[in-house]
């Protein structure tokens, strides 16, 4: 009689070439897998200063339309770069909206509201001027008639340093309104 093994044996392990399909299919799954989950961190990061950038363009675009609705006058204006605009109220009290980019902190943009009796700051950090297809800058604050102001900048999440992010192309927010002063007496 012969010694024969029975066809029914299992063996004891996998082959070379077995491990090294799993190992392979493994590695491209796994690799799907974090490409998938770092874009999807990316693209969580961008709603979030999309959705920061418009809140904030809403929130300040209803702040400087407040002042400006209340004004019974508009003074003078910077016609040459149009980065501010002299306001007289109904109380007889000036003031005057100033857009400022500081040098030292470039791309650090704010809107003031400078009285008399202080700065009060308007528009938090991160506004920038508008540039048009060519590369040029429009005024923040243009003159269209004697009772309406065209207001118009950008909003971008500041970065961590405080600074606006350079390539804060795709969650700026352009903000482009007009306003009429309630308060203008034409009869002046």
């Amino acid at each position: 009689m012969r010694n024969r093994k029975p066809a029914s044996v299992a063996r004891g392990g996998f082959t070379m070439p077995e491990v090294l399909i799993a190992s392979a299919i493994a590695t491209v799954v796994a690799a799907g897998l974090l490409t998938v989950f770092v874009w999807v961190g990316h693209q969580a990061t961008l709603c979030a200063k999309i959705a920061w950038s418009q809140n904030e363009a809403m929130k300040t675009s209803s702040q400087i339309m407040m002042y400006v609705r209340n004004a019974k006058e508009i003074v003078t204006n910077d016609v040459s770069q149009g980065t501010w605009v002299q306001l007289r109220f109904g109380d007889g009290s000036a003031a005057r909206l100033v857009y400022s980019n500081d040098m030292p902190r470039l791309r650090d943009g704010r809107i003031y509201l400078v009285r008399s009796n202080g700065t009060e700051l308007i528009v938090a950090r991160g506004l920038t001027e508008i540039q048009n297809s060519s590369g040029y800058t429009t005024p923040v604050f243009t003159k269209t008639r004697d009772n309406s102001l065209r207001i118009a900048y950008r909003v971008a999440e500041p970065a961590s340093s405080g600074a606006r992010d350079a390539n804060d192309g795709p969650y700026a927010a352009a903000v482009r309104f007009a306003v009429a002063l309630r308060n203008f007496d034409p009869s002046r």
